[in-house]
Protein backbone atom coordinates (compact mmCIF):
# COMPACT_ATOMS: atom_id res chain seq x y z
CA UNK A 1 0.00 0.00 0.00
CA UNK A 2 2.75 2.25 0.51
CA UNK A 3 2.12 3.89 3.59
CA UNK A 4 4.65 4.26 5.86
CA UNK A 5 2.90 3.99 9.54
CA UNK A 6 5.48 4.02 12.97
CA UNK A 7 2.38 4.18 15.37
CA UNK A 8 -0.74 3.80 16.14
CA UNK A 9 -1.95 7.51 16.20
CA UNK A 10 -0.35 7.33 12.36
CA UNK A 11 -2.43 4.35 11.80
CA UNK A 12 -6.03 5.70 13.48
CA UNK A 13 -5.41 8.87 11.45
CA UNK A 14 -5.13 6.28 8.12
CA UNK A 15 -8.00 4.88 8.63
CA UNK A 16 -10.42 7.62 9.41
CA UNK A 17 -8.48 9.58 6.17
CA UNK A 18 -9.71 5.82 4.08
CA UNK A 19 -13.21 6.23 5.78
CA UNK A 20 -13.99 9.64 4.74
CA UNK A 21 -12.93 9.17 1.35
CA UNK A 22 -15.40 6.04 0.98
CA UNK A 23 -18.50 6.64 3.31
CA UNK A 24 -19.76 8.45 -0.11
CA UNK A 25 -19.87 5.10 -1.51
CA UNK A 26 -20.84 2.93 1.60
CA UNK A 27 -23.87 4.96 2.27
CA UNK A 28 -24.86 5.31 -1.30
CA UNK A 29 -28.46 4.06 -1.94
CA UNK A 30 -27.03 3.00 -4.47
CA UNK A 31 -25.22 0.50 -2.88
CA UNK A 32 -27.77 -0.67 -0.53
CA UNK A 33 -30.29 -1.09 -3.65
CA UNK A 34 -28.00 -3.51 -5.36
CA UNK A 35 -27.53 -5.28 -1.99
CA UNK A 36 -31.01 -5.60 -1.61
CA UNK A 37 -31.37 -7.05 -4.92
CA UNK A 38 -28.60 -9.19 -4.27
CA UNK A 39 -30.68 -10.69 -1.25
CA UNK A 40 -33.47 -11.21 -2.79
CA UNK A 41 -32.22 -12.97 -6.10
CA UNK A 42 -30.31 -15.88 -3.63
CA UNK A 43 -33.91 -16.04 -1.73
CA UNK A 44 -35.66 -16.04 -5.08
CA UNK A 45 -33.45 -18.90 -6.15
CA UNK A 46 -34.04 -21.08 -2.39
CA UNK A 47 -37.54 -20.23 -2.77
CA UNK A 48 -37.97 -21.68 -6.17
CA UNK A 49 -35.70 -24.78 -5.05
CA UNK A 50 -38.08 -24.90 -2.37
CA UNK A 51 -40.67 -24.69 -4.90
CA UNK A 52 -42.60 -22.03 -3.02
CA UNK A 53 -44.46 -19.42 -4.97
CA UNK A 54 -43.29 -16.15 -2.91
CA UNK A 55 -40.36 -17.01 -5.05
CA UNK A 56 -41.98 -15.19 -8.27
CA UNK A 57 -42.26 -11.91 -5.92
CA UNK A 58 -38.57 -12.12 -5.21
CA UNK A 59 -37.62 -12.26 -8.68
CA UNK A 60 -40.01 -9.76 -9.73
CA UNK A 61 -38.31 -7.52 -7.03
CA UNK A 62 -34.92 -8.09 -8.17
CA UNK A 63 -36.25 -7.33 -12.42
CA UNK A 64 -38.33 -4.47 -11.63
CA UNK A 65 -34.92 -2.67 -9.92
CA UNK A 66 -33.41 -2.60 -13.58
CA UNK A 67 -35.87 -0.37 -14.31
CA UNK A 68 -36.29 1.42 -11.01
CA UNK A 69 -32.58 2.06 -11.55
CA UNK A 70 -33.26 3.59 -15.17
CA UNK A 71 -35.40 5.99 -13.77
CA UNK A 72 -33.30 6.98 -10.65
CA UNK A 73 -30.64 7.77 -12.90
CA UNK A 74 -32.75 9.82 -15.08
CA UNK A 75 -34.06 11.82 -12.39
CA UNK A 76 -30.02 12.19 -10.90
CA UNK A 77 -31.29 10.23 -7.39
CA UNK A 78 -28.78 8.18 -8.03
CA UNK A 79 -25.44 9.20 -9.65
CA UNK A 80 -22.89 6.14 -9.05
CA UNK A 81 -22.23 4.33 -12.48
CA UNK A 82 -22.68 0.71 -11.85
CA UNK A 83 -23.41 -1.82 -14.22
Amino acid sequence: MGHDIKNLGEAVALLQRVWHEASAFFLSIELWLMVLVAASTVGGVWLAVMGDVWSLLAFAFAFGYIGARTVLHLKRILNWPFI
